[in-house]
């Protein structure tokens, strides 16, 4: 995957202590969406999110915690069943289109 190309990512975490969960939270959130409660979506270069999960790496315990970045397949259409976490006029776009269609 080439490093200079805007790719979306899904960012994914499990933190065992609160203290540390709630800043992990804050800080993945200033730059990516929530879809779920440890589930977040960014659009960003391989650089970025490299520097998101170094920032993430310095409020983590290894030993205990877990945060991982996984990168989509922006052809891949996802199967969506129950309640949306965004609102109904809210639509993710990327270079394809939209990311994640209703239907």
């Amino acid at each position: 995957m080439p490093s200079g190309r805007e790719t979306p990512w899904l960012v994914c975490y499990d933190i065992a202590d609160p203290r540390r969960l709630q800043r992990v939270h804050r800080l993945i959130s200033r730059h990516a969406i929530p879809f779920q409660y440890s589930i977040f979506y960014v659009n960003a270069v391989r650089k970025d999110i490299e520097k998101i999960l170094h920032s993430v790496a310095g409020e983590i315990d290894s030993r205990y915690d877990d945060v991982r970045a996984y990168p989509l397949l922006t052809t891949a259409r996802p199967f969506i069943y129950g309640r949306s976490r965004l609102p109904d006029r809210v639509m993710l776009l990327g270079p394809a289109g939209m990311l994640f269609p209703k239907g």
